[in-house]
């Protein structure tokens, strides 16, 4: 079943030059072994600023999920993983 979580749950990334490379979910590190899609949401005018930085990523583990750095507060969260 797929998971959603619409305003994030934080987690750990491991990151090298705004990429990530692995991230800790559910007490597991999980590395990424692909990235299958990136995109940039900047948003600030008819609501609340938003400067996300998502990725769509494949795991060592088989999981595929979306994860976003949050540019402004600078941290990183977990949207979504697919089943």
């Amino acid at each position: 079943m797929t998971q959603l979580w619409p305003e994030g749950v934080p987690i750990e990334v491991e990151a090298a030059d705004g990429l990530p490379l692995a991230f800790r979910w559910q007490q597991r590190r999980h590395a990424v072994r692909a990235i299958a899609e990136q995109w940039v949401i900047r948003d600030e005018w008819w609501r609340e600023e938003l400067w996300r930085h998502y990725f769509q990523v494949e795991t060592g583990d088989a999981l595929l999920c979306v994860l976003y750095h949050d540019l402004l507060a600078g941290c990183w969260l977990l949207e979504r993983v697919y089943d």
